[in-house]
């Protein structure tokens, strides 16, 4: 046999040695892909979108007009930057830097949204990078979940319902951190217990919703008493907790004095009792010891005839 006949003999024809499919079938086959990959990103429960390297949307799938808030005409003429909290819009951005470097091949974040009516939204944001057939970035892929439902109840489970303040579960979980961090620095903290006076003859002359309007104004005050990283709480009718970091424990009382002076200046008929006391520097005592050293100041203030401050040691 000669080395051509050989050849031919081993290495068929493959024209010949593979059955053709006809176009019919493979036009067929392409059909029912395209039918399936638009059924998926139609009626996905889930956000899609085809995000452009320049941030322009290119395609978005109906979900995510109705988690995001806007159509989809909009959403391809604004990008994801104009939609996206500008407190988030950093960190988003460098995640995507990273992504399209080949750093990373995916990435998620929970972010905000701001939709079409102003409303504020939480999302949790997966993104890859699809490549051309040279392994190029092309665009990204971007998938998105509504967390507000999950935020809302996260939020709910520690904050009070009618003042927006931390509930005493939550205040419970921050001062934690709060005291741990103190105790690292050597810094002290200041535990403010606030009691109202005079507060049940507003719910029994005027009604409870006279007393929870009382109660929503004495939050707001609160709150713009307290810097920025001072925790204050809603831990009882009408008591409140206010935690603060105090680097002068004489200052901390004069802060006192202003929120009680404060407090009685507003036309609502109450006043407070106040019961104060601050840790030694570097001291991290029990949560609960420094509570009960206040509450017992604040029950020295009632005692001595209310609307005023009662400072404790910590014992």
């Amino acid at each position: 046999m000669s080395r051509q006949s050989h050849r031919q003999f081993h290495e068929p024809d493959v024209d010949t040695a593979l059955p053709s499919i006809p176009d019919t079938e493979i036009i067929a086959a392409l059909g029912q892909a395209q039918r399936r990959f638009e059924a998926t990103f139609l009626h996905a429960p889930v956000g899609i979108a085809h995000v452009g390297l320049d941030g322009q949307f290119l395609l978005v799938n109906p979900r995510f007009c109705e988690i995001s808030g806007y159509d989809a005409d909009t959403l391809i003429r604004t990008g994801f930057r104009q939609i996206t909290h500008p407190d988030d819009l950093h960190v988003d951005e460098a995640l995507l830097a990273r992504l399209h470097a080949g750093e990373l091949p995916r990435y998620t974040m929970e972010k905000r949204y701001i939709r079409l009516d102003g409303t504020v939204i939480w999302i949790n944001l997966t993104v890859a990078m699809a490549r051309d057939e040279a392994d190029r970035p092309e665009f990204f892929v971007a998938v998105i979940e509504d967390m507000s439902d999950l935020r809302k109840a996260s939020f709910e489970a520690i904050h009070d319902p009618l003042t927006g303040l931390l509930n005493r579960r939550g205040f419970a979980c921050r001062a934690q951190n709060v005291l741990a961090d103190a105790g690292r620095s050597g810094s002290s903290v200041s535990l403010l217990f606030l009691d109202l006076d005079g507060f049940k003859q507003i719910n029994d002359n005027r009604g409870h919703s006279a007393g929870d309007a009382c109660l929503v104004e004495i939050a707001s005050l609160l709150r713009d008493h307290a810097a920025g990283q001072d925790m204050v709480a809603r831990v009882g009718g009408d008591e409140f907790l206010m935690l603060a970091q105090s680097p002068d424990p004489h200052a901390t009382q004069g802060w006192a004095e202003e929120l009680r002076c404060a407090l009685a200046a507003l036309p609502l008929g109450v006043s407070g009792s106040i019961g104060l006391v601050t840790t030694a520097p570097g001291d991290v005592p029990d949560l609960d010891r420094l509570i009960a050293c206040a509450d017992r100041a604040m029950l020295a203030a009632k005692r001595a005839g209310k609307n005023q401050v009662r400072i404790a040691p910590l014992g």
